[in-house]
C-alpha cells in the first residue's frame, strides 16, 4: 500500500512535469507561428524591422538634414551610414555631410558632397572670424591698456619667424633657427 502511494504520488508528478513542458513548447510555438505570421503580413523579417526603425527621421534629425541642406532621403541614408561601420571608423561628431561623402557611390556624388561640406565649413570660418574681430574691437574698448595676452617673463622658443607670425606670437619671443643673426653659437668640446 505504501508503494502504491509512492508510485502514485510520482506519476502524478510525471505527469504535471510532462504537462508543463507540453505547456511551455505549446506557448513557444504559438509566440513562433505569431512571428511568422507578423513577418508573414508585413513582409519584414526582425533585421529588416529594426533597420526600419533605425532609417526613420526624428525632428531632430529633419533638423539636422535642414541646418546641412540635405534631402529626406540623404538624411535617412546618412543615419544609417552613421550607425554602421561609420560609427566605429570615425568620431563621433561626423556631420551626415562628410558620412555621405565618404561614402559617395560615384564620384559625382562625393564631388557634391565636399561642395557642400567645403561651403559650410567656409561659413562657419567667417562667422568665426567676424566674431573674433568684433571680441577684439571690445575687448580694446572697455579694457584699453590691458593686452589679452601677456608674454612678459615668457622663455624664448626655437621657431620660424613666419610661424609665430601665423600664430600671432611676438617676435621677441622666438630664436629662429634659419636667421644667423640670432644663431645660438655651438659649444666648444
Amino acid at each position: 500500500m505504501k508503494h502504491q502511494g509512492i508510485r502514485t504520488a510520482q506519476a502524478v508528478a510525471i505527469s504535471l512535469i510532462s504537462a508543463a513542458l507540453c505547456t511551455g513548447a505549446l506557448a513557444q510555438s504559438r509566440v513562433m507561428n505569431q512571428t511568422q505570421e507578423q513577418q508573414t503580413q508585413t513582409g519584414e523579417s526582425s533585421q529588416q524591422r529594426v533597420a526600419r526603425l533605425h532609417s526613420q527621421l526624428d525632428a531632430n534629425d529633419l533638423l539636422v538634414a535642414q541646418i546641412w541642406g540635405l534631402s529626406t532621403e540623404e538624411m535617412v541614408r546618412a543615419k544609417v551610414l552613421l550607425k554602421g561601420p561609420r560609427a566605429s571608423f570615425s568620431v563621433e561628431n561626423l556631420s551626415p555631410v562628410e558620412a555621405l561623402g565618404i561614402h559617395a557611390r560615384d564620384e559625382k556624388e562625393r564631388t557634391k558632397y565636399a561642395e557642400m561640406f567645403a561651403r559650410a565649413l567656409q561659413a562657419d570660418v567667417e562667422r568665426s572670424l567676424a566674431w573674433n574681430r568684433t571680441f577684439m574691437e571690445v575687448q580694446g574698448r572697455l579694457f584699453p591698456n590691458q593686452s589679452v595676452m601677456d608674454y612678459s617673463g615668457q622663455e624664448l622658443v626655437e621657431a620660424p619667424t613666419a610661424t609665430a607670425d601665423m600664430l600671432g606670437v611676438p617676435r621677441t619671443l622666438i630664436r629662429d633657427p634659419s636667421s644667423p643673426a640670432r644663431a645660438v653659437p655651438a659649444k666648444k668640446r
